[in-house]
């Protein structure tokens, strides 16, 4: 037992590691319960495309902090209000996102409406400032995402394919 509690200390120390490494900060995450449906998809592509736009054109970048606000509340989105399995979560959301990309214009077409996402993600309740203890923050992030993905399915049928 002893023996089970010291490798899984280590594993998600590493984790915490990982995470720091990789630039990942954890921030307070909104709610965002009353998107529902139509709504929650719209918000989603929106979410998404802040995302991939902020990552790839210039002028746009973003902190550290504000880019976890949107990727996490993007899996929020994806896999806690519409239940959609990675690869739908991929398909029908970044695909797009990263196809708009190769259309010129898109860059200063849709940059400002990165400001907006992240202004939308604060009013619901999202921060832009990293939280104090970033280890407790990853172990309480990591069991709310684990628990998003594990109930998260296919799409329902009624799903539309975004742009």
């Amino acid at each position: 037992m002893l023996k089970k509690m010291i490798i899984a200390s280590l594993l998600v120390a590493a984790g915490v590691q990982q995470a720091a490494a990789d630039g990942k900060v954890y921030v307070k995450l909104p709610d965002l319960s009353s998107y529902t449906d139509h709504r929650a998809e719209e918000f989603l592509t929106e979410v998404v495309l802040a995302n991939v736009v902020s990552s790839n054109c210039a002028g746009f970048e973003i902190t550290d902090a504000e880019w976890s606000l949107l990727t996490d509340s993007a899996d929020i989105l994806a896999y806690g209000q519409l239940k959609l399995s990675t690869d739908d979560y991929d398909s029908y959301f970044y695909k797009p996102a990263f196809d708009a990309l190769d259309k010129p214009g898109t860059c200063e077409e849709k940059g400002p409406g990165v400001e907006q996402v992240l202004s939308e993600l604060a009013a619901q309740g999202g921060s832009r400032d990293p939280l104090p203890d970033q280890e407790k923050a990853y172990e309480e992030w990591r069991a709310y995402m684990d628990a998003l993905e594990s109930g998260a399915s296919t799409p329902a049928p009624t799903k539309t394919k975004t742009k």
